[in-house]
């Protein structure tokens, strides 16, 4: 089989290239041709077409000012796309390039190319109707949260559940540090992966979990892949003894009493890892953030664990919410290990574990994938 892959970004490289080696396991014949990033050219021994890196822009005026580079690419994938004739098409998250270049165009020129979209777009939180286009145009779809397959399938676009990426990191880490551990007097920052993150989220989190230290805990920050000391020293000043470490994000929630969590991907990594957190987005700091959230998002939460459990787990502190004094009270709530509400978040990161379930979604996606292929 021909497989041509879309991916917009470092995360869905990842994902893409845990997909490559699961299709290539299966699929003796398989060749592949993709717009991606290193990973994915390591799992399939394919330099990409396009890297992801090139359409890298962040935020609605970065991506208005870039946009003749953007469509440029967009051009540029499409004929590479005519010129391999693949058997199937897999966008990879990314949905707004995906819907404008990718799914109408394969649609009305390879009309007998399957088009599979793996991590779709999450119109359960805003812009829903663009489910009409997906209907349209492409031929199934492979979902990583429990809940998108009953919300899809109840729009009547056929899609299945293949379980989450997190789960296959989670279950790559145990694989290779099998070792017992336990629980320190430790507290982890996860302040996010964006610089603007940095700037809204980690002040506050150093300056609360400072004031820990004096009750015998400690506190270290989790860096995040794609960003360097540098990033992080204008907030770091004054706080020295709570050190920087990156590349160890899951030993240290593995060892972490509670965690300090910017919302995104981080709160259902901490959630496999049953570490008590408190969520963290401040984005501005202002009491507009959160009405804003209401008026154009059509979730009731904003972290991953409430949204799967459908229900509040885990505080989470959005706009002017995420304060000293709410921060504060949090900590010592679920620094007590008889409070009820850390034994509430424990009891809710076993239900997580079960809906979640516990087989690796690149083998699952691959599996569905080829079975509808065939």
């Amino acid at each position: 089989m021909r497989y041509f892959l879309i991916v917009g970004e470092a995360s869905a490289d990842l994902h893409a290239s845990a997909l490559i080696r699961a299709l290539k396991a299966r699929d003796a014949e398989a060749s592949f041709a993709f717009m991606g990033g290193d990973k994915m050219q390591e799992a399939s021994g394919v330099h990409p077409i396009v890297h992801f890196s090139s359409v890298a822009f962040m935020g609605f005026v970065n991506v208005v000012k870039n946009l003749r580079t953007i469509t440029r690419i967009g051009k540029q994938v499409q004929e590479a796309i005519l010129a391999f004739k693949p058997d199937v098409v897999i966008p990879i998250d990314f949905a707004d390039f995906n819907l404008r270049f990718i799914l109408p165009f394969t649609k009305k020129n390879l009309p007998k190319a399957k088009v599979i979209y793996y991590i779709l777009p999450k119109l359960w939180a805003w812009r829903s109707s663009r489910i009409k286009k997906l209907r349209k145009w492409i031929d199934h779809g492979l979902c990583i949260l429990p809940f998108e397959e009953a919300y899809f399938s109840s729009r009547s676009l056929p899609v299945t559940y293949v379980g989450n990426p997190c789960t296959d990191a989670h279950l790559s880490y145990l694989a290779s540090h099998p070792e017992e551990v336990h629980r320190d007097r430790l507290i982890v920052l996860v302040p996010g992966s964006r610089k603007a993150e940095l700037k809204n989220n980690l002040p506050t989190m150093l300056s609360v979990a400072k004031e820990f230290h004096t009750k015998g805990w400690q506190s270290i920050i989790a860096g995040a892949p794609g960003l360097t000391n540098e990033d992080y020293t204008p907030y770091r000043t004054g706080y020295e003894e709570i050190p920087l470490t990156f590349g160890d994000t899951y030993g240290l929630m593995r060892r972490a009493s509670l965690a300090l969590v910017t919302s995104g991907t981080a709160t259902l990594e901490t959630a496999l890892w049953h570490t008590p957190m408190v969520v963290c987005y401040r984005m501005g700091g202002s009491s507009l953030v959160r009405r804003l959230f209401k008026h154009f998002f059509s979730v009731r939460f904003f972290s991953l664990v409430n949204l799967i459990l459908d229900r509040e787990a885990v505080p989470e502190l959005l706009g002017d919410q995420m304060n000293d004094e709410k921060l504060r009270t949090h900590i010592i709530q679920l620094l007590d290990e008889d409070s009820s509400e850390r034994t509430n978040q424990l009891n809710a990161f076993a239900q997580i574990d079960e809906l979640m379930g516990k087989e690796e979604a690149a083998d699952r996606a691959a599996l569905r994938l080829l079975s509808l292929i065939r």
